[in-house]
């Protein structure tokens, strides 16, 4: 059911205008194209259903174009920044996407730095802000943003053992991102160990509330607010991916 819903939601949104919607809804929207520009990679023959990698990420690409018209403005609450920022980065596919990356990378340094200084200061404790750090870890090699992102990751963790459920879909990206991009540098065996089993607990929840959002996409239809069509694109492309992955290695 899943897949024929992600094949007419992608149909839908072949001839968006993404221009018509505040920058801030596209987010999902971007990720899921990143997954659909993957998985067109990987097996190319999927061409057929979802066109060519090229086209795919240019469709990527044009909404990381909006979000760098809008890194330059300060009004912007800086959480929204981060966010933008980190996405930019995120669209860093291949080499000819080198500007996207050092747009991110720059802006990501504007955000996480005290004006005339070089200190990291988290201006807030957000997702985005964690994924900013995990980027600056990832691409820029600093060790300092992995620290600060471990510490909000662990700060996250306890508020959702606690029974902060709610906060929970919102930092599992960023959960995500860390443990694969900082914590199997950086972390001591032991403790990579706790963050995947906290990984693997806290999936099953993931999963229920992502059901719980495709459900509402379902029931709205065409009348569901484009934010959450934007997240429901997201994760039904991700889906699509790990279940070509999963077919395609058991076959082989």
């Amino acid at each position: 059911m899943d897949k024929g819903l992600f094949h007419e939601l992608y149909k839908q949104l072949y001839n968006l205008d993404i221009r018509s919607y505040p920058p801030e809804m596209l987010s999902g929207l971007l990720h899921g194209y990143l997954t659909v520009y993957s998985m067109v990679r990987v097996y190319p023959w999927l061409e057929s259903d979802f066109g060519n990698p090229y086209d795919v990420h240019e469709r990527a690409k044009e909404i990381a174009r909006l979000y760098s018209e809008q890194l330059a403005n300060e009004d912007l609450p800086v959480d929204s920044r981060a966010g933008y920022a980190a996405d930019m980065m995120d669209v860093y596919q291949l080499y000819s996407d080198l500007s996207y990356l050092n747009n991110g990378l720059d802006a990501a340094y504007r955000i996480l730095t005290a004006r005339g200084s070089d200190k990291i200061v988290l201006p807030c404790r957000t997702p985005n802000i964690c994924r900013l750090l995990c980027n600056c870890y990832y691409f820029a090699n600093d060790k300092m943003c992995g620290e600060l992102a471990g510490r909000l990751v662990t700060e996250a963790l306890g508020y959702i053992r606690g029974g902060d459920q709610e906060v929970l879909l919102s930092w599992w990206d960023a959960f995500c991102l860390y443990g694969d991009v900082v914590g199997v540098m950086e972390l001591p065996t032991e403790e990579l160990e706790r963050l995947n089993e906290d990984r693997a607990r806290l999936r099953v929840s993931v999963a229920r509330q992502e059901e719980e959002k495709i459900e509402r996409f379902r029931q709205t239809g065409k009348d569901a607010d484009f934010s959450l069509v934007a997240e429901v694109f997201n994760i039904l492309a991700t889906r699509e991916f790990v279940a070509r992955n999963e077919h395609y290695v058991v076959k082989e």
